[in-house]
């Protein structure tokens, strides 16, 4: 199989996103063969260390078939793995290489293994239980940070507290590590002494920007820390000798996910509801429904940091429906979610991952690998058998230890158990039998035949569930090639041809090289540091586009105009003919559609489980017409298209040693990590 050649744009987003340092400085970065090579390397690990011997040659043949498929852009494997694996550093933390996990928050031991996730980069869904997480006796009137003088590492490693009671102090002296930082919660949350001042002492920590060894991305330094802290500290004081509510939980959990800087925390969290009507709703979670409404003004900024959702556990009347997609027009919060069906597919359940694609029981982990469908139109077996590759190498990814010195034994237990999969497509739409019910069950069907062919090798427990849909988002632009890039998950693209805007830094060492290939740029009117390029986009055709007339330029375009409930049957046929967990969607819709919507909600609700929403935009409205500065994604004609695209000469990125991610316009809510 031929290595494929990316788009310009899958290269930048590629390489800004996937390659790690060769040094701790930053200043030189891994190539894509490279990468590659050690993604490679890291399955040929977990498959070694299986077996206990090397691989023998038709081990070797089919471990250089899924290289071959990685190289064409036919399969992906997830991006944890493609920013983790093969490094030295998941093979002691298992976790590091994980897409996604969920913790019920019911114990101080809960908060470490959810603050140690969030530090090595993994998503967490939680549920807070109220009980035995609790705030501060009264007698602690007095919080006082310690500040960090450090100018480079070397402080100790491990936390530390010390309780004066003579003096009345209680200090908590936080360790230079991810773990030193994970276990000083479970001392601020574990038996709290009545004394008169606690002390959050941060003078062993090293400043923010220098790369840390083994993750490779940059540390946010002591400060980001302190002010999460603090933070939680008067939350507790507020609680003096009561447990915390669920909403003090929450704001905790949210406030962790904030001392990070160039890797984000994801985080979802949902609450369940027996209720059925807008009135028992509003009396019992109309606190929750109003959770994250003005946020900012409110100074309540942490709570970007989750996804919340409604879980009913039973049908709810029409009119909760409809109040709900009414809240979520303008906020896109709360969402809503039918548990009893999730449970019906995984009576385990309890929760989801912040992308809500996977069935997680407490302590479950997940991890992902998903295939570009349309690239295989015309060659539905090789599909099959891509798909039974990358089942095969998803299991390979369950085979791991979650002991790692942090985490409680159910999660490793859990592992075992489970051996959670996630084959999900990208691309979609754009699949010759996307509509196809027996095509459908036949790719899925191939997905679980290979994760159960490798489960009954190594004589483990076959996957609980294999096959899943995930949003894609910085995968798929990852995957593009040149006049084919990829529909994301099982959403169609806003428009078949496309201007996408990418922010850089102004100092950005590659601008140089766009504006003499040609690109267009112009200062980012939201980002006085930022620089805006212009990345002309071409996805493939599918049926579900709309031609349309310009009524502005006069020309034809083929644009996204589908409408909810369309959005909403495709779920519903993936969900019975490919899905074992979830179909992460995004529904697009406007005001007029909801009567549809709240219909198809009451005639379909035994075949959902969850989906996200947002506000649908006119897609000839202009910026200044939807009250933006600009947008970064505008439809365009094929004639613009290839206008633009034929003044482009080639960009050598080979030489791009920037660490700056790319702001590709995603994961606004915090839900979808990048890495």
């Amino acid at each position: 199989m031929q290595t494929a050649v990316p788009s310009v744009r899958a290269q930048h987003v590629h390489r800004r996103t996937y390659l790690r340092p060769l040094d701790e400085e930053g200043t030189q970065f891994e190539t894509p063969d490279e990468a590659h090579a050690r993604v490679i390397g890291h399955q040929q690990w977990l498959w070694e260390r299986q077996v206990g011997r090397p691989l023998n040659r038709e081990e070797a043949l089919e471990l250089h078939e899924l290289a071959g498929l990685m190289l064409a852009r036919h399969t992906s494997m997830s991006g944890r793995v493609k920013w983790m694996g093969g490094t030295d550093l998941v093979k002691e933390r298992a976790a590091g290489a994980f897409n996604c996990c969920f913790s019920l928050a019911r114990t101080p031991a809960d908060l470490v293994d959810i603050f140690w996730l969030l530090l090595n980069g993994c998503g967490v869904g939680f549920k807070p239980v109220v009980g035995l997480l609790s705030g501060f006796p009264s007698s602690i009137t007095s919080v006082r940070i310690v500040p960090s003088e450090r100018t480079d590492r070397g402080g100790a490693e491990d936390s530390s507290e010390h309780i004066d009671i003579a003096a009345g102090t209680w200090r908590i002296t936080f360790g230079d590590s991810a773990k030193g930082w994970a276990k000083a919660i479970g001392m601020l949350f574990g038996e709290k002494p009545r004394v008169r001042e606690l002390v959050l002492d941060f003078s062993e920590l090293r400043p923010g920007g220098k790369r840390l060894r083994g993750y490779g991305w940059i540390s946010s330094g002591w400060e980001p820390l302190s002010r999460s802290m603090a933070s939680i500290a008067r939350l507790m004081q507020r609680a003096a000798h009561r447990p915390l509510d669920e909403g003090e939980i929450i704001d905790t959990i949210n406030h962790l996910g904030t001392v990070l800087s160039s890797r984000r925390s994801a985080q979802c969290c949902v609450i369940e509801t027996e209720q059925t009507t807008l009135r028992g709703l509003i009396a019992e979670l109309g606190w929750y429904a109003d959770f994250k409404t003005d946020r900012w003004e409110r100074g309540e900024g942490q709570r970007e940091q989750s996804n919340n959702s409604i879980g009913f556990l039973r049908k709810p009347e029409p009119a909760v429906i409809e109040e709900l997609l009414r809240r979520i027009l303008p906020t896109g919060e709360p969402g809503f979610v039918n548990v009893e069906h999730a449970r019906r597919r995984a009576p385990e359940m309890e929760g989801f991952n912040p992308c809500f694609e996977i069935l997680l029981s407490d302590k479950g982990f997940c991890n992902l690998v998903q295939n570009v469908w349309h690239r295989f139109n015309g060659d539905l077996a090789g599909l099959l058998r891509a798909q039974w590759i990358a089942g095969r190498a998803n299991y390979r990814q369950t085979c791991v230890s979650m002991r790692d010195g942090v985490l409680q034994l159910p999660w490793n237990d859990a592992q075992k158990l489970l051996r959670l999969c996630g084959v999900s497509p990208t691309g979609a739409v754009a699949w010759e039998g996307i509509s196809d019910p027996k095509m459908l069950e036949a790719v899925r069907d191939a997905a679980i035949a290979g994760a159960d062919s490798m489960a009954d090798e190594f004589g483990t427990p076959r996957a609980r569930r294999v096959t899943q849909v995930q949003p894609a988002g910085t995968s798929s632009k990852a995957l593009g090639l040149e006049g084919d890039e990829v529909h994301e998950g099982a959403h169609l693209a806003l428009s078949r041809w496309i201007f996408n805007w990418v922010n850089y830094p102004h100092n950005d060492p590659t601008l140089p090289l766009f504006e003499a290939a040609g690109y267009r740029m112009r200062p980012n009117p939201n980002d006085p540091t930022g620089v805006l390029i212009c990345f002309p986009v071409e996805y493939p055709a599918s049926p579900a586009f709309t031609k349309v007339l310009d009524p502005a330029t006069g020309e034809h375009l083929e644009v996204n105009q589908e409408s909810a409930v369309s959005q909403l049957e495709r779920y519903r046929l993936l969900m019975n003919h490919y899905v074992q967990h979830n179909c992460s969607i995004t529904i697009n819709f406007d005001d007029a559609e909801i009567p549809a919507m709240v219909d198809w909600f009451m005639e379909h609700w035994d075949e959902f489980i969850g989906v996200s929403f947002l506000k649908r935009n006119d897609p000839f409205a202009t910026a200044e017409q939807l009250g933006f500065k600009y947008l970064p994604q505008e439809c365009v004609s094929r004639e613009r298209y290839e206008a633009y695209a034929s003044t482009l000469s080639h960009v050598d990125l080979s030489g791009d040693t920037s660490g700056e991610l790319l702001d590709l316009g995603e994961c606004a809510t915090g839900a979808c990590p990048i890495r």
